[in-house]
């Protein structure tokens, strides 16, 4: 052994996703739901890595387990080596033949529930060998990290290694009930500022508060959330006029469209890591929901 080389025992790899899961959330009981396991295992896990690489590689602070100087200098490269790993799973993946296994989609939340849900289990159903698991979710799952194959997004992912399609566009409009609109009709955009207004949050849809603001930049919302179907359901009460998109708020027969100028659009993106695109199971779903995307087009749009 050449001069100043330390006797280390061997790592166990593995320990690297422990690592960076507790790395990542800052506590081994999140750490432990994220790779589904006990909080026990993480802490022997990365325990035995700090044995193997005689580093203490976390202190723990009131606000959780926080790396020491030395797990941050080798995070970037642990990271890596979690990379490529996913990297080779993938490639063996693309090798499969059939619509068999499992894959996952995530979207957002409303348009995964109202939208996909019906379309991509009917997919499922004609495809018995094939297991769909839709996780419509606020947050944003990543592709490269395998917690999702297909994501449907309504903005375009710049990451490398992800192929990406625009594939529809989705419109907005205004909508309130009979009941409502009997008691309170609205003639103009300028009214809006005198009706209790059922919108996204400041975080959501940029798109429909723009067009708002354009409309009436004195109007103020009564009620927000982060998800449509929420504002579909206070509108079905009377409590206000909704901003919903046109497929959701169509199909609601006890809701009336309140017409406005210069409806927007917001465009639909499909993606998929380039490692992937040709797994028989990933691209025979991803084709589906291509295909089914352009033929709403009246659906999503009002047309």
């Amino acid at each position: 052994m050449p001069d100043g080389c330390a006797i280390m025992p061997n790592m166990n790899w593995d320990d690297l996703r422990y690592i960076l899961a507790v790395a990542k959330t800052g506590s081994l009981s999140k750490a432990a739901a994220q790779l589904d396991c006990d909080h026990t295992t993480v802490g022997r896990r990365i325990e035995s890595a700090e044995k193997a690489l005689g580093l203490t590689l976390f202190v723990r602070t009131p606000k959780g387990y926080r790396p020491t100087v030395d797990a941050e200098r080798l995070l970037a490269p642990m990271q890596e080596v979690e990379s490529a790993v996913h990297a080779v799973e993938r490639s063996a993946q693309a090798n499969l033949a059939t619509l068999d296994g499992t894959v996952r989609i995530t979207s957002p939340e409303t348009f995964g529930i109202s939208y996909l849900a019906p379309r991509v289990a009917a997919f499922g159903r004609d495809n018995p060998g094939l297991t769909i698991e839709l996780m419509p979710v606020g947050e944003i799952l990543s592709l490269g990290n395998r917690e999702a194959e297909i994501a449907v997004r309504f903005f375009r992912s710049k990451q490398k290694n992800l192929v990406v399609q625009k594939v529809a566009e989705i419109e907005y409009a205004f909508y309130a009930s009979s009941a409502y609109l009997s008691r309170r009709p609205v003639s103009s955009p300028k009214d809006l500022a005198n009706h209790p207004l059922l919108l996204s949050t400041p975080g959501g849809k940029v798109v429909e508060l723009d067009w708002l603001k354009r409309l009436c930049p004195t109007a103020q919302p009564s009620f927000v959330s982060t998800i449509s179907i929420a504002l579909l359901a206070a509108a079905r009460s009377s409590a206000g006029i909704a901003i919903l998109p046109r497929y959701l708020g169509d199909a609601a027969t006890d809701l009336e469209l309140v017409p406005m100028p210069h409806p927007p659009r917001e465009p639909v993106w499909l993606t998929i890591h380039r490692d992937l695109r040709r797994t028989p199971r990933v691209r025979g779903l991803f084709e589906f929901l291509v295909r089914s995307l352009r033929s709403d087009s009246a659906l999503l749009c009002g047309d």
